[in-house]
């Protein structure tokens, strides 16, 4: 392996009515990467983050909530892409100062080529967070910030079949499910420090949920010109109840009202000197 990329990155942000010392971000970034003699790819990377200024996450102008500092460390590897199977996958870890908080990112896609004519490939996400801050909702006065745990899978089937070089089928289906479990709240102080609120008391937790499938039929059936016959099926459920149970929350998105689109489209290419050529004939 080889280090290939050391850098500072430094982001700033300025607003009129706040000092002018007042920033985005600053991070350091180390990461190293390889490939090794099998054709695997390996890297690693570190980071390590001061402490933000948030413009965004109050939802109101001029306000900034002040987060702590945060350190990643993160590797990753992926297989041989020629061979008919082929994996890759990434672990992140992070650690924050405020809250003592962690996240975790494990990410895995995997690929089988079964012949020249079928493919299929699975994405997988996993994305837990401890003690994270984020928008809760807003008093008559006060902008309220929730220390909560959230939760983000997702799930990617994916499927490719050609009949032939001009004719083919592509299939894919995604659940995406995020749930926020907020344990305690706090009211957003002018300096961007958090104050403890015992008053605010509103359900504010979120369980959300997508499916979605896509169906679509290709035929290219002359030069530049196209036939697209498209399936489309979209769920949406949302609730503030947080379930844990993985499948239990995929039955309950099942169970949903479905909206499910079919649509044909046609493209033909029409070449004018051709239509010239033969005018003139």
């Amino acid at each position: 392996s080889d280090l290939n990329n050391i850098y500072l990155n430094v982001n700033a942000f300025y607003e009129e009515r706040l000092k002018p010392t007042t920033y985005a971000n600053a991070t350091f970034n180390i990461n190293a990467n390889g490939q090794l003699k099998n054709l695997w790819s390996v890297g690693a990377f570190t980071e390590y983050a001061l402490a933000y200024n948030d413009f965004y996450e109050p939802r109101v102008a001029d306000r900034f909530f002040r987060g702590g500092s945060r350190s990643t460390f993160g590797v990753w590897v992926e297989t041989n892409e020629a061979k008919k199977y082929s994996v890759s996958t990434e672990c992140v870890v992070t650690s924050k100062s405020l809250f003592s908080g962690k996240e975790i990112s494990l990410t895995t896609n995997q690929k089988f080529r079964f012949n020249d004519r079928f493919s299929l490939s699975h994405d997988f996400s996993f994305e837990p967070k401890i003690n994270d801050v984020g928008f809760a909702g807003k008093s008559s006065t006060d902008v309220i910030l929730g220390r909560r745990n959230v939760q983000s899978i997702s799930n990617t089937l994916s499927a490719k079949y050609n009949f032939n070089d001009k004719m083919g089928i592509t299939f894919k289906a995604r659940h995406y499910v995020s749930t926020v479990d907020n344990k305690a709240f706090f009211t957003l102080l002018n300096d961007g420090s958090l104050a403890a609120n015992n008053t605010f008391n509103k359900n504010v937790n979120q369980n959300t949920n997508f499916f979605n499938i896509d169906l679509v039929y290709t035929w290219q059936f002359a030069s530049g010109s196209f036939i697209y016959i498209v399936w489309k099926n979209a769920i949406t459920n949302e609730t503030d109840q947080v379930e844990k149970k993985y499948f239990k929350i995929f039955s309950n998105t099942m169970k949903a009202d479905a909206n499910n689109n079919l649509s044909l489209k046609i493209i033909y290419f029409l070449d004018y000197l051709q239509l010239k050529k033969k005018k003139k004939d």
